[in-house]
């Protein structure tokens, strides 16, 4: 008689007594020339995705990271202590891989010869390049404004192109001091958010 019906009213109860805030995700949107570009807030508000429907440049992404974020957190700011926000593949913003590009052609941390850090790891010597050269700088008036700053940086899966060779580092092409150079360009960047105001 209860059978499977049972099994399913068991499942039910299980799922509607389990934490709403536990695995909980909203998005947000705002539409731009490029597409509709989005955040999805998630863990109440400590952890956020960003994300694009094709690259975007930095006057978009900026005027979009401010409605999303005002979208999501209207009265107080961001609601968390520390907050991550994955901002997606940086090749996304064309106007980010461009500077990671460039800081690293001159930046002691790599070598462009090689193509390789000079010390530890490609993650690790991206993401002190994008702290020390503060790359997303452009980002902090809006952080700022929502009651946050950047901390600090993360990426992993760095892609390492050649000027010359690698469509999205052509607009280094004419620099010659960058003629066949190996440089990161794209990465999956987190950024790792403080909040500024109770």
């Amino acid at each position: 008689m209860f059978g499977g019906g049972c099994s399913a009213r068991v499942a039910l109860l299980l799922l509607l007594s389990a934490p709403l805030g536990a695995h909980a995700e909203t998005s947000f949107r705002v539409d731009s020339d490029d597409g509709p570009i989005a955040l999805e807030v998630r863990d109440d508000g400590a952890t956020l995705r960003l994300r694009v429907p094709r690259p975007v440049d930095l006057d978009v992404s900026t005027r979009a990271l401010d409605e999303l974020l005002a979208q999501a957190f209207p009265e107080r700011g961001l609601p968390a202590e520390r907050i991550s926000i994955d901002v997606g593949r940086i090749v996304e913003h064309p106007w980010l891989s461009r500077r990671l590009a460039e800081t690293a052609l001159h930046s002691p941390r790599w070598d462009p010869a090689r193509g390789k850090p000079r010390g530890g790891n490609d993650n690790f010597a991206v993401a002190q390049m994008i702290g020390d050269a503060k790359l997303v700088a452009a980002w902090a008036e809006v952080f700022a404004r929502h009651g946050a700053s950047v901390r600090n940086a993360s990426v992993e899966k760095v892609l390492i192109g050649r000027v010359g060779k690698t469509a999205e580092l052509a607009p280094l092409a004419a620099d010659p001091a960058a003629a066949g150079k190996r440089l990161p360009f794209d990465a999956i960047l987190w950024l790792r958010l403080e909040r500024t105001r109770p």
